[in-house]
């Protein structure tokens, strides 16, 4: 099926009242159990990396971004239901260009080290430039707390989205979609929060454009599904993915004997795959968000052409 533009998919969960889920990977294994699970639930998808950690000095392998996403792009466009590719939070402006250059469907440049004035400009220019190359932006006032999981208690300051600095600021910079924060906090599912939903109220009627909610992770899963029946259009997952595959591996390594044979264990796709192990368990927690979010049975799906 042909990628349909962000903005288009998220229209359509406003409309309809469900959410796109933004199901973060980091591999090829990843993007196809995301993928899989979208493909049976017959739901919308955003896959993409972090923008955090693939520009990361700190990297052993720095790889090309051209790579991913020639990798995302392909995935996306094997799927039968509506899919883009998405570069998330990241803090490099030049990875954040070179990401729609390379035809990421959308971008998002978040820098905490900057002042108000200096972000609002910097994702001014973002967009403008995403823009003239047919990318969708997504922008926020402040990254909800814990980014990159540093977090390990509940935070004193929540940093919520204030909904007059939010209408300023989606109007300024032109961002296609906003993520806001309603309580949220990244503890990668260590302990759960409560979502304010008299501030979600209040940000739906300040802001004319899509809203995303960041932490779905640690969000209370019926506040997660009352905040996307009272607007939010796009559910970002990210910590309760890797946990699903990392645990799925873990379990298939130690079923593993001594006399294995290593082209089965490694990249088979036989049942005595760990990567396959992994995949399968993440596939699970992604169908579990799709129907969460509302999303399955939403998208239609389409007849391959030979």
């Amino acid at each position: 099926m042909p990628i349909v533009p962000v903005r288009e998919m998220l229209c359509d969960a406003a409309r309809r009242r469900y959410a796109v889920g933004y199901f973060e990977c980091w591999d090829l294994e990843s993007l196809l159990a995301a993928a899989d699970a979208a493909r049976e639930m017959v739901s919308p998808v955003l896959l993409g990396f972090s923008g955090i950690y693939l520009p990361h000095p700190e990297r052993i392998s720095h790889d090309p971004l051209e790579a991913y996403a020639a990798m995302g792009l392909a995935v996306c466009k094997d799927l039968p239901v509506q899919s883009n590719l998405v570069f998330n939070e990241s803090a490099e402006e030049n990875w954040v260009k070179e990401a729609i250059r390379c035809g990421f469907g959308q971008v998002m440049f978040t820098d905490e080290r900057l002042e108000h004035e200096q972000l609002v400009g910097k994702v001014r220019g973002i967009a403008e430039f995403a823009h003239r190359n047919g990318t969708a932006v997504e922008g926020e006032l402040a990254s909800v707390p814990g980014l990159a999981g540093s977090l390990q208690e509940t935070p004193d300051d929540f940093r919520l989205t204030d909904p007059l600095a939010a209408k300023q600021f989606t109007e300024t910079t032109g961002i296609d979609a906003l993520a806001i924060n309603i309580g949220q906090a990244h503890l990668h599912g260590r302990r759960k929060v409560a979502l304010d939903f008299d501030r979600l109220a209040e940000l739906k009627r300040a802001v004319n454009i899509p809203l995303v909610l960041h932490g779905a992770s640690s969000i209370n899963r019926s506040d997660l599904r009352k905040a996307v029946r009272l607007g939010v259009s796009k559910v970002n997952v990210g910590s309760s993915l890797k946990q699903a595959f990392f645990g799925g591996m873990r379990r298939a390594i130690q079923d593993v004997g001594e006399a294995y044979n290593p082209y089965e264990v490694i990249g088979s796709g036989l049942s005595q795959d760990i990567l396959m192990a992994g995949r399968l368990a993440m596939k699970l927690v992604v169908k579990e968000y799709i129907e969460l979010i509302g999303s399955a049975g939403k998208a239609k799906p389409t007849r391959r052409e030979n």
